[in-house]
């Protein structure tokens, strides 16, 4: 299988870095995870928790010079009786910290690189409990939000996705990178890394964007689910279904369009596949007829529903916003409408055809969805 369109070079180029970063990661090397520059414009140099030593944290307190903390999962901080810290009134800091924490046994007086190390790697050994730490102490650990970047862009829920793709306990040591200056380091210049003197230079780089989009594309959806509705009304003299779901997309709200499925046959067609998507006004459709399809997807938007998907990645959304993910273009809601409707019609109908073939044989209203489509199951095929 080749695929070679205008999406698939930028697909497959976010799911490559992502697993150079999640080697590394994995094996306890330090990353860097930088925004898209428009939210905090700041990186943070990365490891996970087990990967906790002496040398690492360091490197972190030496050269990134930021807030040595770290994300947690809320089962762990729970588990492990890290309680949110206080918060004074006033306070718009949307980040999610425990009381500080140092181990009870096994350091001096907590505030070494390698006190810290030892504290950073109790926190993520799963034989680990509360009355192994005490508080207040010198690591700081920050909560992650449930849901990870589909609730928050920030780089705590970031380090929470890459424990998850990893296979890894959810905690992970973050450090702000700054300047000689003491502010904050674009993002974009350490993805560069023109100068070869810079002590970043060799490490791995990705984004909060390429974190969220190889999430949403290429992983399992614990969100969106279609929920049959048992009280759907169909119009006199208009054929009825014989089943109707409805999205619920739950946190990937933002990310999709109201997305109803009706099936109308047992059998299953690829090429009889009916896709509209309606605004308040007009309907349009691929050309297959309600009267004669096995099953219709059919799309709701307010938006430009014929809005053509953008070719780069940090034009999908706006990740600038504090909690969540807004301002998606109405052309990418649509796609992954598409492609979660997709993945549960494969499931219903127990297909045995690849995706491939799905995708290759349904006529799409926009040609450009099918390209993109298809560029999201190559690059799903080359990583596989």
């Amino acid at each position: 299988m080749l695929v070679d369109n205008q999406y698939s070079s930028e697909l497959v180029a976010i799911k490559n870095k992502l697993k150079k970063v999640l080697k590394a990661f994995q094996e306890g090397q330090l990353i860097l995870v930088g925004d898209d520059g428009f939210r905090e414009n700041e990186a943070d140099l990365v490891f996970h928790a087990s990967g906790a030593t002496q040398q690492n944290v360091n490197f972190a307190i030496k050269y990134a010079r930021g807030l040595l903390c770290v994300s947690l999962g809320h089962e762990l901080a729970d588990k492990l009786g890290f309680s949110t810290s206080p918060k004074l009134p006033g306070g718009v800091s949307h980040t999610n910290f425990t009381v500080s924490v140092d181990a009870k046994e096994g350091i001096t007086n907590g505030i070494s690189a390698k006190d810290r190390a030892h504290t950073i790697a109790l926190i993520a050994n799963k034989n680990s409990k509360t009355s192994d730490f005490i508080s207040p102490g010198h690591v700081f650990p920050v909560r992650a939000m449930t849901g990870g970047l589909l609730a928050r862009a920030g780089h705590t829920e970031a380090l929470y996705e890459l424990c998850q793709m990893s296979g890894l306990e959810y905690a992970a040591a973050m450090c702000e990178v700054l300047g000689d200056d003491g502010e904050a380091i674009n993002p974009h210049t350490l993805a560069h890394k023109e100068n070869k003197n810079c002590v970043f230079h060799t490490l791995p780089f990705i984004t909060t964007v390429d974190i969220l989009w190889n999430k949403i594309l290429f992983y399992p959806s614990n969100e969106s689910q279609f929920l049959k509705n048992e009280n759907f009304l169909v119009k006199e003299n208009k054929r009825k279904p014989i089943d109707v779901y409805n999205l619920n997309a739950g946190l990937e709200e933002n990310i999709t369009l109201p997305t109803v499925i009706c099936i109308y046959k047992k059998e299953f067609s690829a090429e009889n596949i009916r896709i509209s998507i309606s605004n308040a006004i007009y309907t349009w459709d691929n050309g297959v007829a309600q009267e004669t399809c096995c099953a219709e997807i059919a799309l709701f938007s307010h938006g430009n529903c014929m809005e053509k998907i953008p070719l780069h990645l940090n034009e999908y959304s706006d990740m600038s916003g504090k909690e969540g993910l807004k301002k998606t273009k109405t052309s990418v809601r649509r796609a992954i409408s598409l492609l979660r409707s997709l993945q549960f019609l494969q499931i219903h109908f127990k297909l045995d055809q690849s995706a491939e073939t799905l995708i290759h044989k349904i006529n799409f209203i926009l040609r450009e969805d099918q390209e993109f489509l298809k560029a999201v199951n190559y690059t799903n095929y080359l990583y596989t």
